[in-house]
């Protein structure tokens, strides 16, 4: 008789209710749990009578939010863990809630994988007409601008601007990057290019930040629209060509070299997988999720972005990992 090994099938089980965990975390997001008990702590039927929820089955939620290290238990008192308390209280400077506000908007896509696998297409999207969004934009962006902002620091301090005066920051959303790299660098201006719905919720994210005197955002279409020739010191493309097909992103890039200056630089922010497309597992997850939800979408190989850099003119030059799972490559013109 094959002996069981218990681990293994602990390990498959784990994974396979591992939408629990994540619909705990989700809920307590929706119901603003972690901001209710900043810097204080309160008894299950207070969270309860804040909220308005049935008592018992708030003390249920808030015991398993214990367990999954989201929150402190003392007695009958409840207060956040420290990675609440730093990432999930709502106005933080790291606030992660809008995030996984937007995992929990994409959940239903994932419910169609099976469809989506048999098919080979985005059944998600299939009746839906491209003017509706289903979720909000500014649930969206402000998801972006979450994301972002954990990893702008250290992106910034990874870009050689050497001297360069002028950024265009293709698909850059809420700006973070480009708002970062300006602060860092008081000679450099930026240009946030998006499409025209996004870029008023660009320019709020501007203004906030105080940098309207330096950085201005351009609506357009990346596949569509060109970019101004020979204008740009250096291109970041953050997040963007994962939604592409090769062809499309090569497109892009060519637009891209024809934006930069002799010996400008892009910069690709991605996720980038391994030579097998196995590892990291992020990125190999975060490929089906590209499957699910774009018609075109994948995550791609370091081999992949090199050839589409020097198929469109540019040299290759580095690859930088980042802390985050995603990565920098490099191109000059």
């Amino acid at each position: 008789m094959t002996d069981i090994s218990y681990s293994s099938i602990d390990y498959l089980l784990q994974l396979s209710c591992g939408y629990w965990k994540s619909q705990v975390l989700f809920v307590a997001i929706e119901f603003k749990i972690f901001t209710l008990l900043k810097n204080t702590r309160l008894t299950a039927k207070e969270v309860s009578q804040s909220l308005h929820t049935n008592e018992r089955a708030t003390e249920i939620l808030l015991n398993a939010l214990v367990s999954l290290d989201l929150l402190a238990k003392q007695k009958d008192f409840y207060r956040n863990a420290s990675l609440s308390e730093s990432y999930l209280v709502k106005g933080s400077p790291y606030y992660q809630g809008d995030a996984i506000h937007h995992f929990h908007n994409i959940m239903e896509n994932w419910t169609m994988l099976k469809e989506t696998i048999e098919t080979g297409k985005a059944v998600s999207l299939k009746d839906l007409p491209e003017d509706v969004d289903p979720h909000g934009l500014r649930d969206f962006i402000t998801a972006m601008h979450n994301i972002a902002s954990v990893k702008a620091e250290e992106l910034c301090n990874a870009v050689d601007v050497n001297g360069s005066e002028y950024l265009l920051d293709v698909a850059g959303g809420p700006g973070v990057y480009s708002i970062t790299l300006a602060k860092k660098h008081p000679h450099l201006q930026a240009v946030v290019y998006d499409l025209e719905n996004v870029t008023h919720l660009t320019r709020e994210f501007i203004e906030k930040a105080g940098m309207k005197d330096r950085i201005r955002t351009q609506a357009g279409n990346c596949l569509e629209d060109e970019f101004d020739k020979n204008t740009y010191d250096l291109i970041l493309i953050s997040n963007l060509l994962h939604i592409y097909n090769p062809a499309n992103n090569k497109k892009i890039l060519k637009k891209c070299w024809h934006a930069l200056k002799d010996n400008g630089q892009v910069i690709i922010h991605e996720f980038v997988l391994d030579e097998t497309a196995t590892y990291p597992q992020f990125a190999a997850l975060f490929g089906l999720n590209m499957l699910i939800g774009t018609q075109e979408g994948a995550v791609y190989r370091e081999s992949e972005y090199k050839a589409w850099l020097e198929d469109t003119g540019f040299q290759y030059g580095k690859r930088i990992d980042l802390k985050s799972d995603s990565s920098l490559i490099f191109g000059r013109k």
